[in-house]
């Protein structure tokens, strides 16, 4: 297919942002073109990869949705392949997991019939993420051991990183710490290695929650502004709302009351603003306790009644379980069974 000279300069344009790593810079440059970042596939793709990576999930589903008819009729397989697991990632950020999960299983589909192993491994991963959420840990870690081989195949260690570090939530939500620890610690070494700062991040991100659950708030909250700061300079605000969320708990566990309304503010904001569910619910969990702390019961019944609704419509039946453990701990049993949810 041959491309207009416009279009071509556009291409080039964008591929030396993405490879500087300059997500924002290349979303601000494929949004200015508009309709015409649909007429080449790969910059279709690279447009939904810089709303993913910039933390824009409802404007990456919004343009696949609307760009996916164009790329199948390109006639090209491989960014065919790659918007449909991108919509699925949007998706998953959206809280939509049924929907979620269907993407990738024709994501798997198309890159099963095309041999395309990186994308197998990718959905493979992507598809352990959602059972993790939905509490099926061993599904979750089994999906994840299937991901690790091909990520060493063919050299990905970005892959490598992205698949330990989910094995580290997975035994983290386990109660197994140490083995937690050891997966988070690899993480970090293949994230650093890639020299990719995001996942550096997220890694740390992770060491936090650990540290959290292990009782030491002090150094959570040291190593959750750390991944804070790299997020907003990403930007990536729903990874940045999470990191600001685990630094609330922090400070709430601490004490710290009047220092944790504010990153817990801003958590729930950023969430709310670009759509992770998931992060909402557990913001509105750890203010829920916040909110307690601070004598407020009947807000803190509120938003932990919004935070199982969150909860139930994703499926996470752990972490609701474990929300309606602390509210009748708190109310008594069946104190949220009439509760309606905040708008």
């Amino acid at each position: 297919m041959v491309f207009s000279p416009r279009i071509d300069s556009l291409l080039q344009q964008a591929r030396r942002h993405v490879a500087a790593g300059e997500w924002s810079d290349a979303l601000l440059l494929l949004r200015e073109q508009g309709d015409a970042s649909r007429a080449h596939p790969e910059l279709a793709t690279m447009r939904a990869d810089a709303e993913l990576r910039t933390g824009h999930p409802r404007e990456a589903r919004e343009w696949l949705t609307a760009t996916l008819p164009t790329i199948e009729r390109s006639g090209d397989r491989a960014a065919l392949r790659k918007a449909i697991n991108q919509l699925g990632v949007a998706e998953t950020e959206l809280g939509a997991l049924d929907a979620a999960e269907r993407v990738f299983g024709r994501a798997l589909e198309l890159a099963r019939a095309d041999g395309d192993d990186l994308l197998i491994a990718h959905a493979t991963n992507n598809m352990g993420a959602i059972a993790n959420i939905r509490g099926r840990r061993d599904e979750a870690l089994s999906l994840y051991q299937l991901a690790i081989p091909a990520y060493q195949r063919l050299g990905n260690v970005s892959g490598l990183a992205q698949s330990l570090h989910n094995m580290a939530i997975s035994f983290r939500h386990l109660g197994q710490l140490e083995r937690a620890g050891e997966y988070a610690r690899r993480a970090i070494g293949y994230a650093t290695e890639g020299a990719n700062g995001p996942l550096v991040a997220l890694a740390w991100l992770e060491r936090a929650e650990l540290s959290l659950q292990s009782g030491d708030a002090a150094l959570a909250e040291v190593g959750a502004r750390r991944a804070a700061d790299q997020f907003a300079r990403v930007p990536d605000p729903i990874r940045e709302a999470d990191a600001l969320r685990v630094i609330g708990a922090a400070r709430l566990t601490l004490g710290k009351l009047a220092d944790a309304a504010a990153p817990l503010e801003r958590a729930l904001s950023l969430a709310r603003e670009h759509g992770s569910r998931l992060v909402e619910g557990e913001t509105l969990r750890v203010r829920a306790d916040w909110l307690l702390a601070g004598g407020e019961r009947n807000e803190a019944r509120r938003q932990i009644a919004t935070a199982i609704g969150i909860f139930t419509e994703l499926g996470a039946e752990e972490q609701r379980g474990e929300a309606l453990k602390w509210a009748a701990s708190v109310w008594g049993e069946n104190s949220l069974k009439s509760e309606s949810s905040e708008g």
